[in-house]
């Protein structure tokens, strides 16, 4: 993804920020290493620099957690690892 993104931002999961990858729907993108979702426009639908989160709050803490502890990108998670950080 080339669109201008704040020069100190880092993923809200993994910590880091080792790129962004385009997704199949406009202005939403994944981050490399972690594969957590973003939207680059707000709900104005106006373009915004710092990539806006779509985990829902209840998942934002367990896919922190298990990030750390499996170390695997959050769309490879498993039901029964999912249940395990979400317990």
């Amino acid at each position: 993804m080339d669109w201008p993104i704040k020069p100190d931002w880092l993923c809200e999961v993994c910590g880091e920020y080792k790129g962004l990858t385009w997704g199949l729907v406009h202005a939403q993108c994944r981050c490399n290493n972690c594969h957590a979702v973003y939207t680059m426009r707000d709900g104005a639908d106006k373009v915004v620099d710092t990539p806006i989160s779509q985990l829902k709050d209840e998942y934002r803490a367990p896919a922190i957690a298990g990030f750390k502890k499996f170390q695997i990108p959050l769309s490879k998670f498993t039901e029964q690892q999912w249940a395990e950080v979400m317990a």
